[in-house]
């Protein structure tokens, strides 16, 4: 199968289930044997004049990387370098509204698995599209500048032509009209003003260096040299301020992101308010855990280095949560930056402490089952009973649940705005419950995975992940071990109780190869039909997943039914101090044999 915008609902989540017969809804892209000419990127019609890479003093535009549903491309025009940054990013149609031959050349997907997004074909070709479309345009400096705050370039056509493209710049008002002020954000927290409020800073006191991610603006403040991190969020603004809330609250911790240095407000370009748009932390040149597995570094493969991030994690994870509203539910390498304490010496660092959740293979199935009810109450198309016997589901777990969007505006939730964890933490507040904790554990319990096993992701079942790596067949996935030590995978497999990879030895799900979709074991054994069976795969697989999820939900409602067994399992999961006091007991017994 090809990836396509509808990948998420016809693959990647729940709504798979509802998805129509593959063979069917794939036949519009065949190309037949008449129009194989006509669409051949041979014909001189469908030829691209270069994709070289323009000379330095030749192009007036960067692209700095791209967004993981590879739609959204960080490029900013030259004269935008260390001026203040005004996040105006570049949006390019779904992969299945190129013209075929531009998409054969172009292979946009890739964008969803490299790490080297400016080197790639629509990368390049995106530079001389935009470098030929402002070009055209008269005083393009002055109007790209005077855009409001989160307003966007929009690709609307693509051609092997470059005067045949359609490219508009669009002002977008609602991300500067959402904001949040200072004073609203203050007599909401109720934080002391004095010393729990960094020096507050207008967006125009920074420069732009480069968009590292959808989030993460790399920029200097003022007259001073350090290149620190500019967080932003242009969609669901809620999680920026609820990370500021618990930035602000926590107390120092070492293997924690330290407290913001920098509140940032802008002034709308409509109505004139001044909004918080941002905040500006340190930068860990480093770069997470995850890029450290993926580039191989040996340092990081030592059974000492092991130990000591994974004992850093644990004793973090145990400082949040002693927070009242404190827990972390997104727990994954790349959430994990490192810091160097001495030469050949590297601590870990905690960071992004949103509160959103995380994807579906790292959540405990606790949080995952409601999860997926939540997608289908809100997105399943026409099935209007089954969306009600899923909603009414969900109320009956969580009484006051209603669907948000990315256009929720923020109000004030100690603990966030995920519907599942905010359960738990409820039960911790009200019955002081662990529940909450032993959610974390599980998600702990993967990481360790991923450390002892020089891994950077657990490559099982069906979620985003699966995109972010082509042709991975051959990769270890959890929970396979080929070098953990024996103690460690005791440990790992009890923090892990629940997963659903310990009931079967073989999840069938997806994979991606060669930039399409297959299902995991026809991929392997090359069948010619694999690909018309994806969609199929997929329904199987999460037809599966939302039983369960209903079985877990309806267990906890009714006390005269059959419990689903993950209550036991979580039961049965360490807390974090047991998890700490083994992994100190386990590397002793290495350093004392």
């Amino acid at each position: 199968m090809e990836i396509s915008s509808t990948v998420f609902s016809d693959v990647l989540s729940p709504l798979a289930i509802f998805s129509s017969d593959p063979l069917i809804q794939h036949q519009a892209g065949v190309i037949s044997v008449e129009s194989e000419w006509e669409e051949s990127p041979l014909n001189p019609k469908n030829r691209i004049d270069s994709l070289d890479p323009l000379p330095p003093n030749a192009t007036t535009w960067r692209i700095d990387g791209a967004d993981t549903d590879g739609r959204r491309f960080f490029a900013v025009p030259v004269f935008a370098l260390d001026k203040p940054p005004i996040r105006i990013d570049v949006y390019v149609p779904p992969f299945e509204e190129y013209p075929r031959t531009l998409r054969s050349v172009l292979k946009p997907e890739s964008v969803l698995w490299s790490s080297r997004v400016p080197d790639l074909p629509i990368a390049r070709y995106l530079i001389r599209a935009l470098n030929y479309w402002s070009g055209t345009i008269p005083d393009f400096e002055r109007e790209y500048m005077a855009m409001p705050f989160g307003s966007r370039i929009l690709v609307t056509k693509l051609s092997t032509s470059l005067k045949e493209n359609e490219i508009h710049l669009f002002p977008e008002y609602e991300v500067e009209q959402s904001m949040m002020s200072i004073e609203a954000l203050q007599n909401m927290w109720n934080l002391d003003k004095g010393t729990a409020w960094p020096t507050v800073i207008e967006v125009s006191e920074s420069r732009f260096k480069k968009q590292l991610h959808e989030a993460i603006t790399l920029v200097t403040v003022r007259d001073d040299d350090e290149v620190l991190v500019f967080k932003s969020l242009l969609r669901d603004q809620r999680y920026m301020y609820n990370e500021l809330k618990m930035l602000l609250s926590l107390k120092p911790h070492p293997n924690l992101i330290p407290r913001p240095r920098y509140v940032v407000v802008k002034k709308g370009k409509f109505g004139g308010r001044r909004g918080v748009c941002g905040f500006v932390i340190e930068y860990f040149p480093l770069g997470s855990f995850k890029a450290r597995l993926l580039s191989g570094e040996k340092s990081m493969l030592r059974l000492e280095e092991k130990f000591r991030l994974a004992k850093q994690v644990t004793e973090v994870l145990i400082h949040v949560n002693r927070h009242e509203n404190g827990f972390y539910p997104d727990l994954k390498p790349d959430n994990i930056v490192l810091r160097e304490r001495k030469e050949g010496v590297v601590d870990a660092v905690l960071l992004d402490l949103e509160q959103r959740g995380g994807w579906f293979l790292w959540s405990p199935p606790e949080v995952a089952y409601v999860e997926y009810l939540e997608i289908i109450a809100t997105g399943a198309p026409g099935c209007a009973v089954e969306r009600k016997k899923v909603l009414d589901l969900l109320k009956g777990y969580i009484p006051d649940w209603k669907p948000t969007g990315q256009k929720t505006r923020y109000f004030n939730s100690d603990g966030g705005f995920s519907a599942p964890w905010l359960a738990l933490l409820g039960e911790r507040k009200k019955q002081k419950s662990q529940a909450l904790e032993k959610a974390q554990v599980f998600m702990l319990g993967k990481l360790l995975w991923c450390v002892f096993e020089g891994e950077a992701r657990v490559r099982c079942g069906i979620d985003h992940e699966l995109l972010q790596e082509n042709d991975a067949g051959k990769t270890k996935k959890f929970p396979e071990f080929r070098e953990a030590p024996d103690e460690m995978r005791k440990l790992i497999e009890i923090c892990t109780a629940g997963a659903a990879q310990w009931e079967s030895e073989k999840i069938e799900g997806v994979v991606l190869k060669g930039g399409r979709l297959y299902p995991a074991g026809a991929a392997e054994t090359g069948a010619a039909a694999a690909e018309e069976g994806t969609a199929r795969a997929a329904k199987e697989f999460w037809l599966e997943e939302v039983v369960k999820a209903e079985a877990f939900i309806e267990g906890l409602l009714h006390s005269g039914s059959k419990r689903n067994s993950v209550v036991a399992f979580v039961s049965s999961r360490p807390t974090l101090v047991e998890v700490l006091a083994e992994l100190r007991r386990i590397e002793k017994s290495f350093s004392n044999p």
